[in-house]
This record gives structure tokens, sequence and C-alpha cells, in this order.
């Protein structure tokens, strides 16, 4: 894995063990404790927040909107930490599709039940 990605290992080790162990006092574990709808309502919010930030320009544009990416970064490991899903499986998912067009691979997933 490319050294600069390390930080996202780290912190999704982080998240597991924090998911095992819930230390009080803990950020993550208020998240882990909310669930998932918790957590996907800071989810919703921080990407909100992404969106917003993409239209700012300039240096301090650019700071802010890398700053948003972090925090919904950040908040989508906690739900992987607490559905128990590794990092790794999400990137074998994305090298799986890769090289597929978007639409193909879209155009390929079994039909939800309604």
């Amino acid at each position: 894995m490319s050294e600069s990605l390390e930080p996202l290992t780290r912190l999704m080790r982080t998240l597991q063990e924090r998911a095992e162990s819930r230390p009080a006092g803990s950020y993550t574990t208020k998240l882990l404790d909310g669930g998932p709808e918790k957590i996907g309502k800071k989810i919703l919010e921080e990407a909100h927040e992404l969106i917003e930030a993409a239209s700012e320009e300039g240096d301090a544009g650019r700071e802010h909107f890398v700053y948003e990416a972090g925090d919904l970064i950040y908040h989508a490991l906690v739900l992987l930490a607490w559905k128990g899903v590794d990092l790794d499986e999400v990137a074998a998912e994305l090298a799986r599709r890769e090289g597929t067009s978007g639409l193909v691979e879209k155009a390929n997933r079994p039909k939800k039940n309604s």
C-alpha cells in the first residue's frame, strides 16, 4: 500500500479497536453506540459540507475541501468498523471493478427486491 495511505490503515485499525473496546469518553464510541442511524446522519452532513467546500476557490478553499474530505472519510470508516468490514475488503472490491465502466458495472448489479 502506498506510504501516503498508511494513515488510513492506522485509522481503520484504531476504529476497529474502538468498535471492540468502546472506550468511555471517545467520540468514536458515541458514534458506534448510535449505530448506522447516527453514523449515517454524520456521513450525510459531512458529504453536504464537502460538496459546499468544492465550490470555494483559492488555496483556502482547497484546504477547506481537503479538511471536509477527511471528515467524510473518517465517518465512512467508522461505519465500516461498526459493520465489521475492513478497508482491505473495500480495496478488493474496487480492484475487482477496476477497468470496468461504471455504467457496465451498475447494469450488471443484481436487482434489489422492492
